[in-house]
């Protein structure tokens, strides 16, 4: 009896849940589904190829020392703006210069050796030839006072003693400016001029005095070389020119003038000189150091803009061509563009892990400041484009029986009518032995919730029409539109979708129930059965 009752009571337990699932579940309001719409507008459709790519100069000319030297002067710094034939660094030519001067000295000599020869002997050019040597003697005698005043100051002991004495002046003057300071009436006058004295001594004492000494040698032995032509030259006066002579010395001269062009490129090779009007890139160099062939000024024609190389697939080679424009950015500034026009496509190509790519020059149209050689730029080169023509966007376009046309709404609001609710049953869970009735309707609720989402599925499709176009260029974005709609005409680009719709219980006390789950109701999946008997 008590088994009897326990029975009854589940069986009214299971009655009454059941009811309740199946009054929220067929009360739930359906899915509506909406088009997604936007209008045809006039506008730009470009087809871009993208790729990555260095800053780079187009033209850099590396300048060097011909020979090695002490740099002594250094007159640029990067970013110079010089122009052609300006001297930008220097060496030490003290003794190049010395050279090229008694190389001049010597063609000298064989240019007024020869003139002499053609002259025929009389009184006159034998008394110029007299007056020659004796200028040359008088040259000499010069020269050689100079050379011991030179090796009278080169002595050591002598530089050492005129260092001090000028120490000792600065000291004085030193002295004498502080104690003129106390009474009011000081003037570094006198001090800085001790100071420049100690300058002029120290100067000497570390290379001056023997720079001069080797000057004074030079020129001794310039003048020495003067007095034996001129006396040669007044010894052929008296014997009379001779043909043999006459091309001996024209031979001199020309081995003189070679001599003198040798010690002048020697003297210019101690410059860096600008070739053309040019901006400094790089200038690696300091003051006193010692130059050598790696000692490089970098310059880049002032005239030429900077230029991207990038790497191209061979897949979009094809498509590059000189001329088309290019819109570059910057991984620094990614939102600024700089516009560019592709200026040499390669021909052979680039291959890298079996991977072919081709190098693509692009020319930057306007000089910009962002730009430094080395960075990182993203170019999209632009190989197609239309302007000012209809467009819509890309995903508008669909191709249905192999025509292709847009999806346009018919009205300006979706309805989704009562096709929602065509799949609802009903139970009637009065009694206790209706329970596997009324979960066999819990059962029918996933077949009524799938017909809820057909109907809202398809409800937005039932306010729309397709209609043919002509397409042109597509970018990915939007696409051309060259007929079939016009300016301002919607079109649909998508649906989307909203479901307001009451939570349902998770099953019976005992179980069961599976349709609750309102995912399931959607995709169409029925509900468990009932409980299972004993």
């Amino acid at each position: 009896m008590n088994k009897k009752w326990v029975t009854i009571g589940v069986l009214g337990v299971l009655v009454l849940g059941g009811g309740y699932w199946g009054y929220k579940h067929f009360t739930a309001k359906p899915a509506v589904a909406t088009n997604i719409t936007a209008k045809a507008k006039m506008g730009t459709v470009s087809k871009v190829i993208t790729a990555t790519g260095t800053v780079n100069f187009p033209h850099s000319i590396p300048l060097t020392f011909k020979q090695a030297g002490q740099i002594q002067a250094f007159n640029v710094k990067v970013g110079d703006a010089v122009k052609a034939g300006q001297v930008l660094a220097k060496t030490d030519d003290s003794s190049l210069q010395l050279a090229v001067t008694t190389q001049q000295a010597a063609v000298t000599s064989a240019q007024a050796k020869l003139e002499t020869l053609k002259e025929s002997f009389n009184t006159q050019t034998l008394s110029s030839a007299q007056s020659a040597v004796a200028q040359a003697e008088q040259g000499v005698a010069t020269a050689q006072q100079a050379l011991t005043t030179a090796q009278q100051n080169a002595e050591p002991n002598y530089l050492a003693n005129q260092v001090s004495l000028a120490k000792a002046a600065v000291q004085q003057a030193s002295n004498d400016y502080a104690k003129a300071q106390q009474t009011g009436s000081a003037s570094s006058t006198a001090l800085n001029q001790a100071l420049t004295a100690l300058t002029t001594a120290q100067n000497a004492q570390n290379g001056g005095a023997a720079q001069a000494l080797a000057s004074a040698q030079a020129q001794t032995r310039s003048a020495q070389a003067g007095l034996t032509s001129a006396q040669a030259q007044l010894d052929l006066q008296k014997q009379g020119p001779k043909s043999g002579d006459i091309a001996s010395a024209e031979a001199d001269i020309n081995t003189a003038q070679v001599q003198l062009a040798s010690a002048q490129k020697d003297l210019a090779n101690a410059e860096i000189i600008a070739p053309v009007d040019a901006v400094i890139v790089s200038a690696p160099l300091q003051l006193g150091q010692q130059s050598d062939a790696t000692s490089i000024i970098t310059i880049t024609p002032a005239a030429s803009n900077l230029e991207v190389a990038a790497s191209i697939a061979q897949s979009d080679i094809a498509q590059v061509k000189v001329g088309q424009k290019v819109d570059i950015t910057l991984d620094s500034n990614p939102d600024k563009h700089i516009s560019g026009t592709v200026s040499l496509v390669a021909l052979q190509g680039t291959i890298v892990s079996n991977v072919t790519t081709y190098t693509v020059t692009v020319t930057i149209d306007q000089a910009n400041d962002l730009l430094r050689a080395g960075m990182n730029a993203n170019v999209s080169i632009i190989v197609d484009e239309v302007k000012n023509v209809l467009t819509v966007p890309s995903e508008a376009v669909k191709t249905i029986r192999n025509r292709t046309g847009v999806m346009v709404p018919l009205t300006s609001s979706t309805s989704t009518g009562q096709a929602t609710t065509a799949g609802q049953t009903t139970t009637q869970p009065n009694s206790a032995g209706s329970a596997g009735a009324a979960n066999a309707g819990s059962g029918n609720a996933g077949a009524a919730n799938a017909g809820t989402a057909k109907a809202s599925a398809t409800s937005a499709a039932a306010t729309s029409k397709f209609i043919p176009v002509v397409i042109g260029l597509d970018d990915g974005t939007n696409v051309e539109i060259k007929s079939g709609l016009t300016e301002g005409q919607e079109v649909i680009i998508g649906t989307r979708s909203s479901t307001t719709a009451t939570k349902a219980t998770s099953g019976s006390l005992l179980g069961g129930g599976g349709g609750a789950n309102p995912a399931r109701a959607l995709s169409g999946g029925g509900g468990g059965g009932g409980p299972r008997g004993n």
